[in-house]
């Protein structure tokens, strides 16, 4: 349940960030709509005609910067807080959450019918097919170091509530409170925000699953 609440805030605020970033950058509002099944908001902008390279970069990385800050901000005041356990758990799965989709973004702008505010940006800025190995490195590259950064950060959350001792052991915690949550929010709300193709979103998520078990110390 942490998992899916957590997932629709970084979904929502990700669309909210994208919206206000392009009214800054002149982009016209043109309405909220909650899509069902799950009633993740999407943001109506007009997007005609040309606009210059930085418009498009602000609109399109807008979100996932936002989410991935709101996500570490969370995160850092429930625990110097010593909030509620429940709320230490949301808090840090907006965090994970947002991290490790930012890199399966990046990745998704490198493959071929990859969707996501990335992709669309890759896009917008150039020829689509130049370039994708080097997109794809990249998100490997920052999935690595970010799979490193979610674990270490949710063995020192379960170590409040369970021995961690043994590296098996705490393989199995990360994968208890971050990367299953994360597998099924982004199962769950592809529906309405995919990624790509079925068989790639399975790839990229066994991808996300390795990467947080081999980065696990």
């Amino acid at each position: 349940m942490a998992g899916l609440t957590a997932g629709w805030l970084v979904l929502a605020l990700e669309a909210a960030a994208q919206g206000g970033a392009g009214m800054l950058v002149g982009f016209p509002w043109q309405g909220v709509v909650l899509q069902p099944p799950f009633g993740l908001p999407l943001i109506r902008q007009g997007l005609e005609g040309s606009d210059g390279a930085g418009n498009w970069a602000v609109f399109f990385l807008a979100g996932p910067v936002a989410a991935m800050a709101a996500g570490l901000a969370a995160h850092t005041v429930v625990e110097v807080a010593g909030a509620p356990g429940w709320l230490r758990a949301l808090g840090f799965e907006v965090f994970a959450i947002a991290w490790l989709r930012f890199p399966l973004l990046l990745l998704a702008a490198g493959v071929p019918g990859g969707r996501g505010p990335l992709a669309l940006l890759y896009g917008r800025l150039g020829e689509p097919e130049s370039g994708r190995w080097a997109a794809i490195a990249l998100g490997m590259v920052i999935l690595w170091g970010v799979a490193a950064l979610v674990a270490w950060r949710a063995v020192a959350l379960g170590r409040d509530w369970l021995r961690v001792d043994g590296r098996g052991f705490r393989r199995r915690v990360v994968r208890l409170v971050a990367a299953y949550p994360f597998l099924l929010a982004m199962a769950a709300y592809a529906v309405q925000r995919p990624l790509g193709p079925a068989a790639w979103l399975a790839a990229g998520l066994a991808l996300v699953l390795g990467c947080l078990t081999l980065r696990t110390k």
